[in-house]
């Protein structure tokens, strides 16, 4: 038997060019030719342990040793198990499609067949000849791979993850599709202004944070407008999170949606959620909000839930009351993504600090001018000194030092630390 690894080489030009990646070739007992296999990899350790793994597949194969984790399974046929595997286990057609389509493009391009060709190389090549997609979208696509690949490594069907140390692009500060609240006087401009069905579409939408597939999907029976406290109830088969959830209603929108409840059937759709874009940007237009600003930040329909996670921020919901309403598991999403900081009232709260009067006669604390003969205050001195800052000394045979520099950290008691941190 023979195997060995080597880096192919080629003439261009009178010149000689040697490939970036292994191949490898080998040779069974009662074979008569030696047989090239590419691996795909520039480490050549790296490159003979994939070998070694490949020509035992081969004699085990040949010894008529079934093996689960041979690695010549079809990538398309792994596929489609998986997806029928992520339907059973509840998973939406969009994420399976999402997942099916993101498998495929990077395996044609990089010319996998099968589970074995799969490597790190062909993924990174892959990513460098689509870097003008967004990184986001990369790391989507990063992210099926490594969930299929994860699924095969649990069954058994393969030994270890080749993407699992695969970078993830940086997508801080790189974002494509930036979104912006709406003010409340703009919201209520596109409210009065809509059509009838869909302003109470973005009605509800902007007050209850709503997605669009659940808008489309909630029916009569999922909203109970008597009693104290109204809801609607997000069932777990149409929540993104899987999870059933209820929404406090807003007076106002219990009021327009009992006046459109009457003849409605328990299980009729409450609402019709447009199925395009251009109605809503239609809407936009009509009382002149752009559909991107200055800053290229858009308010999609998406952007209806940005405005309602601004809204309960602006009126002093705190940080654990909204993550709730927007029915998050990440606080950042709330703080930081659904969160926009322009409409902040930061100024009204830096104005809400203490005043500090800086009329007095004394220099200010850190400056160097002090008293002249810092070290012989006199006694009266000290009791001037005292009665100014509006308290008597504890005693009155404290050393001229020592009443000196505690005027200091009297002057320093007069404004109290005051500090904020930026929300998380």
């Amino acid at each position: 038997m023979q195997q060995f690894v080597f880096k192919p080489k080629r003439k261009v030009d009178g010149k000689t060019i040697i490939q970036r990646t292994y191949c490898g070739r080998y040779k069974l007992d009662g074979d008569k030719r030696l047989k090239q296999v590419s691996l795909g990899v520039t480490d050549k350790r790296v490159a003979e342990t994939k070998l070694n793994e490949i020509v035992l597949q081969k004699q085990r194969k040949r010894a008529g040793i079934k093996s689960s984790g041979d690695g010549k399974d079809l990538i398309k046929s792994s596929v489609q198990l998986f997806c029928k595997d992520l339907r059973v286990r509840g998973r939406g057609d969009k994420y399976i499609n999402d997942v099916e389509r993101f498998i495929r493009i990077v395996s044609e391009h990089a010319k996998w067949d099968t589970l074995i060709d799969i490597n790190p190389e062909g993924f990174l090549n892959w990513r460098i000849a689509n870097g003008d997609k967004a990184p986001k979208t990369l790391n989507e696509y990063l992210n099926s791979l490594n969930a299929f690949l994860n699924w095969l490594v649990d069954r058994g069907t393969i030994e270890i993850n080749p993407l699992l140390k695969v970078p993830r692009a940086e997508t801080r500060g790189k974002q494509r599709r930036k979104r912006r609240s709406l003010t409340e006087k703009q919201f209520k401009r596109l409210i009065e202004s809509s059509p009838y069905e869909r302003s109470i579409v973005y009605h509800v939408a902007a007050y209850t944070g709503l997605r669009r597939s659940e808008l489309k999907n909630i029916t009569w029976n999922d909203i109970n407008l008597e009693g104290e406290f109204p809801y609607i109830v997000v069932r777990d088969c149409i929540s993104k999170n899987k999870i059933t959830q209820s929404v406090p209603l807003h007076p106002d929108l219990v009021t327009r949606l009992k006046d459109k409840r009457q003849g409605s059937g328990i299980n009729d759709h409450v609402l019709q959620v447009p199925s395009r874009l251009y109605l809503y940007k239609k809407d936009l237009e009509a009382v002149g909000i752009p559909f991107k600003d200055e800053e290229g930040r858009q308010v999609d329909f998406h952007a209806l839930r940005t405005t309602f996670a601004t809204f309960l921020h602006s009126n002093g919901a705190n940080q654990a009351v909204a993550m709730q309403a927007m029915r998050h598991s990440d606080p950042r999403l709330t703080a930081i993504t659904y969160n926009d900081a322009n409409l902040m009232p930061v100024g009204d709260a830096i104005s809400k600090l203490p005043s500090i009067n800086t009329n007095s006669n004394y220099s200010p604390i850190d400056s160097p001018k002090m008293f002249s003969g810092c070290q012989n205050v006199s006694k009266d001195d000290s009791q001037d000194l005292r009665k100014n800052l509006g308290k008597d000394s504890d005693s009155e045979a404290e050393s001229p030092e020592k009443t000196a520099f505690g005027a200091k950290s009297k002057i320093s008691a007069m404004a109290p630390a005051v500090g904020f941190e930026p929300t998380t």
